[in-house]
């Protein structure tokens, strides 16, 4: 798959609409051609707008997805400085959408609730650990040794560069038990402690 980011929000935005437009007018044409259904028949066929539109709706999300790269890149250079660490714009792209994935309401869930999310991603942390280098690991050790108090400054500064609402809600103290609990669960996982 071509990796192609859009580097201006903005642009994302108007090409995401343009897309979701022009998506659900030539999906609708091609699906009725097909079929062999007039156009003039579109309200006894709306199922086959709908498809259209889910369709575009879909096409239109990747579209968005892709204006990430300015967020991306401040978040990059700031992780990069302020941890140490050797991002490349590309992972944190890939970061910043699985972020996204997860809406606000379900963080607040998480923090409301002291959910280990943790242990209910165990086997998938578990797997890509065979993936990292000792150098990588080294690092996420020294991450979840940091005080508590410090990460919630640098996911205060996050959501500063990103406006990633999530990353807010983790920064504020109520969210502290909940990142206390799954750092140690990530140092059992991780570093058998």
């Amino acid at each position: 798959m071509v990796n192609i980011l859009i580097k201006n929000k903005t642009i994302a935005i108007i090409l995401a609409v343009l897309t979701f437009i022009l998506g659900s007018i030539i999906i609708t044409g091609i699906i009725f051609y097909v079929l062999g259904f007039p156009l003039s028949s579109i309200s006894e066929h709306q199922t086959f707008l709908f498809l259209a539109v889910l369709v575009s709706a879909g096409l239109a999300s990747i579209v968005y997805g892709r204006g990430s790269k300015e967020r991306a890149s401040k978040a990059t250079v700031y992780l990069n400085e302020s941890l140490g660490l050797e991002l490349k714009e590309n992972d944190m792209w890939k970061i910043l959408r699985v972020v996204e994935q997860m809406p606000p309401v379900v963080v607040n869930k998480y923090v409301t609730m002291n959910i280990n999310a943790v242990e209910e991603f165990e086997s998938q942390i578990k797997e890509y650990k065979a993936k990292l280098t000792r150098k990588d690991l080294l690092k996420i050790k020294e991450i979840s040794e940091m005080p508590v108090p410090e990460l919630q400054k640098v996911l205060n500064n996050l959501y500063l560069e990103t406006k990633l609402e999530q990353f807010k809600i983790l920064a504020e103290p109520e969210a502290k038990p909940l990142i206390e609990l799954n750092l140690k669960e990530l140092k059992r996982v991780l570093f058998n402690e």
